[in-house]
Parts: structure tokens; C-alpha cells; sequence
């Protein structure tokens, strides 16, 4: 008797096993991409938004931001119906953003950016200690601009504050580490 109950459980196991088919799935691919394109009033604006983990990595180096993780081939592939003769996108994050004006096919003519309240790169936080040792920063702002991807205009413009007095403080990155002559 126990043999005629195993031989039913093992063929009921079998049988059940043999009812059930393969279902094949189709591939699906995940991306994760650090910036998200966001819908706006304008049909002919196009802005991006910086993902909060890489916004560190976009306000230090804003240019070879873009060029890591933007492509202006695609993303004028997916446009082409509106056959532009420049593309105007904008890239920003909470600290601020870059505008880059794209030529019809697909090279870059000009750059603006504008950023707030960021870590000041090494060498502008020597020169600003250098020029207002004792005061204390309280806000940043960085301006930028320029032709393909070299900036022609950068400009720091920090308020420092010591015993309830501020003042602006304006370096410009490209005069940093001249030689000062003494004056008489």
C-alpha cells in the first residue's frame, strides 16, 4: 500500500510539473540617467535637471558635466521635426544652472552659467583669504561665459562680513597668481 501511495504522489508531481509552460519575456532594459528632461510653459524650451546625487559633481565642473552625460546627436534626433536653426538648452540644479546654445547641427556656439552658495574652488578661496583675512564669507555667486567650450568671462563676487560690516569681493579667476607690483 505505501508503494501505490508513492508511485500516485511521485506521477500527481509530474504531471503537475509538465502542466506548467515556459513563459519567455522580452528584454527590458533600465537606465538611470543624471539628468531629466523637464516639461516647461515654452514648446521651444528644453531643460534638464540635474539628479540631486550629481549635483556636486555638475556645480564643480558644470562643461564636462554636460559633456559626460549629454548628447546633443540624440537629442536632436528626438527634436528634428521642429527643424530648428539653434537649440537653447538649459541644465540646472538647486546651486544654479548652465544655458548651452547648440548650433542646428549639433556643435556648441556659447555658454552661460550662473551659480549660488557653492565650495569655492581651491585657488579663489586662497585669494580670498589672502585679500580678507579675519572676515567671515556669507554668500557666492559665480558668473560665467564664453564661445564653444572655453569661457571668456568668469567672475566671483563673494560677501564677507566682520564686526557687523560686509563688503563685496570680486576675483576674477584668470588674474589670480599674477605678480602684484608694490605701490609707492
Amino acid at each position: 500500500m505505501k508503494t501505490l501511495a508513492v508511485i500516485l504522489i511521485l506521477m500527481g508531481l509530474s504531471i503537475s510539473s509538465q502542466a506548467q509552460g515556459i513563459t519567455e519575456l522580452e528584454e527590458t532594459k533600465i537606465g538611470f540617467s543624471p539628468i531629466i528632461l523637464t516639461e516647461t510653459d515654452n514648446p521651444d524650451e528644453y531643460r534638464y535637471e540635474v539628479n540631486d546625487g550629481f549635483a556636486k559633481d555638475f556645480t564643480k565642473n558644470p562643461m564636462g558635466f554636460i559633456e559626460s552625460y549629454f548628447d546633443i546627436t540624440s537629442f536632436i534626433e528626438q527634436v528634428k521635426d521642429k527643424d530648428y536653426d539653434t537649440y537653447l538648452v538649459r541644465f540646472s540644479s538647486d546651486k544654479g544652472f548652465l544655458e548651452a546654445n547648440y548650433s542646428k547641427d549639433g556643435e556648441l556656439n556659447r555658454t552661460r552659467q550662473l551659480f549660488n552658495d557653492f565650495l569655492l574652488p581651491l585657488a579663489v578661496r586662497n585669494e580670498l583669504w589672502r585679500q580678507t583675512e579675519g572676515w567671515s564669507m556669507v554668500k557666492n555667486t559665480y558668473k560665467a561665459k564664453g564661445k564653444r567650450d572655453l569661457l571668456e568671462k568668469e567672475l566671483y563676487r563673494i560677501k564677507v562680513v566682520k564686526n557687523g560690516k560686509s563688503k563685496i569681493i570680486k576675483i576674477d579667476p584668470k588674474k589670480i597668481g599674477e605678480e602684484r607690483v608694490a605701490g609707492m
